[in-house]
């Protein structure tokens, strides 16, 4: 799931100091910030009017998957979660404008000169935080079509779905380009047994006869904090909610399906290989329900999940 580029920050985080955007470069050779082994996140800062405030939402859960990630890969960072969520909400507070969303992403890659993408275990991880504006599209009835892609989601026994790490994401790059040569926006995976997984870069959702179900772990999906937000938010609303295998069939027959992620926040499905999801034009009232829910937690206007909170100061 794609972010577009807005207005970007004019700073950068990089290994514990802040530079100028247009500092932050690294050598041609120095292959490791485009290397397999590369871990990333994505998260989002929501401006809340209520409050005159950003927030950052789950920082710290991120930070810790980000640091998961690195370790998986056999790099090693030398900052911990909590560190790396202190100088996200003090770059924040450098770059934001009153007002504006802000996209944030972390990325630690393989230090030095490296011209092999095999960086050997045990390298150090240079560390980098950046950030750019984007608009939300939480309340606006945005919707979008799936297509399930020609490409299987890369077996997890090969390349696990619990590293965030770029090169997983070759296969939703293949995945997006078929859906969209066939007419729709996003694809949606099935694994080696014919399973639904999960989309590019977003978790998936079906809700039949009132009962939200996700993929499992098991199935070969991302341990997405969206989808465990989701599944929170939507047990505490008194919604059933299943982590299981599905089917492909299920797809077909589901009242609603929604995407779920930090860029997608919560996407409804109107179409799916040409037939049509609920009345085939907007969002389920499960989806519209748990999207509406779900925006007014990540701006603060619910008190109850105030530790997925990170305040930012502003105008610092």
């Amino acid at each position: 799931m794609t972010m577009p580029a807005e207005r970007p920050g004019r700073v950068i985080w990089r290994n514990g100091t802040f530079m100028p955007w247009d500092d932050a470069v690294v050598h041609v050779n120095a292959v490791g910030h485009a290397s397999v082994s590369a871990a990333f996140e994505g998260v989002h800062s929501y401006w809340s009017p209520d409050r005159s405030q950003l927030l950052g939402f789950r920082f710290r859960d991120h930070m810790r998957r980000l640091v998961d990630s690195l370790r998986m890969s056999r790099l090693q960072p030398a900052f911990d979660a909590d560190e790396l969520t202190a100088a996200a909400a003090e770059l924040l507070s450098r770059v934001s404008v009153p007002g504006r969303d802000v996209y944030v992403r972390p990325w630690g890659f393989a230090v030095g000169l490296h011209r092999e993408q095999m960086v050997p275990a045990g390298t150090p991880a240079e560390v980098v935080i950046d950030s750019w504006d984007f608009t939300s599209k939480l309340g606006r009835g945005t919707t979008c079509t799936l297509a399930v892609s020609s490409w299987p989601r890369t077996n997890a026994n090969a390349s696990p779905a619990t590293m965030k790490v770029f090169s997983n994401y070759h296969n939703g790059r293949l995945g997006t380009i078929d859906a969209r040569s066939r007419g729709a926006d996003w694809p949606v995976f099935v694994n080696g047994n014919g399973e639904v997984t999960e989309s590019s870069g977003a978790c998936l959702a079906v809700v039949s006869d009132g009962v939200l179900s996700t993929p499992d772990l098991a199935s070969g999906v991302l341990d997405s904090i969206t989808r465990r937000t989701v599944l929170r938010l939507a047990a505490e609303a008194g919604v059933e909610t299943l982590t299981r295998r599905i089917e492909r069939t299920e797809l077909y027959l589901a009242d609603e399906v929604f995407l779920m992620g930090t860029a997608a926040e919560i996407l409804p499905a109107v179409e799916i290989d040409g037939i049509s999801v609920g009345d085939g034009h907007r969002a389920g009232p499960i989806t519209r329900q748990l999207e509406e829910l779900y925006h007014q937690v990540v701006r603060g206007a619910v008190t109850s999940y105030e530790e997925w909170l990170t305040p930012i100061k502003t105008g610092a």
